[in-house]
């Protein structure tokens, strides 16, 4: 009897933390959501000559990383029509990293809105995010 209900006791506890949305496992590192961007990054560059948008281009660096990542991700939004169905699942595992990585940062102050940068072609637009997420990596 002491056993069916302890093994009731804890398939309630996995349905609870299921139903709840309680992580069971640790949310990924840092550096191990950088380095799956960066590798994805790679894979989107195939898609340079299929677009022929311009895109809000942040250029600064670490004090306003989470602005800078919310920008590259509302950019990333546009991608979404452009980009072939070859390369969707990519994109979204990019808008995914990038949500993932914003959670990690602190909100700055004193950032410019993404507006305010200048419109680059893809090819630049995806050099800038390459070299941005180069540099948290270090």
């Amino acid at each position: 009897m002491m056993c069916k209900v302890l093994i009731f006791s804890c398939i309630s506890v996995m349905l609870m933390t299921a139903a709840y949305g309680a992580p069971l496992s640790p949310p990924p590192e840092k550096g191990d959501i950088l380095r799956t961007l960066i590798t994805d990054l790679k894979i989107l560059e195939k898609s340079f000559n299929k677009i022929h948008l311009d895109f809000y281009t942040p250029n600064e660096r670490q004090e306003c990383s989470h602005q800078i990542l919310q920008c590259y991700l509302t950019e990333m939004a546009i991608l979404e029509h452009e980009i072939d169905d070859d390369g969707a699942d990519n994109l979204k595992n990019i808008q995914k990293n990038l949500q993932e990585l914003m959670k990690q940062m602190p909100e700055g102050t004193g950032c410019k809105a993404c507006e305010a940068y200048d419109k680059k072609k893809f090819p630049a637009f995806h050099q800038e995010l390459n070299n941005f997420l180069i540099s948290m990596l270090k």
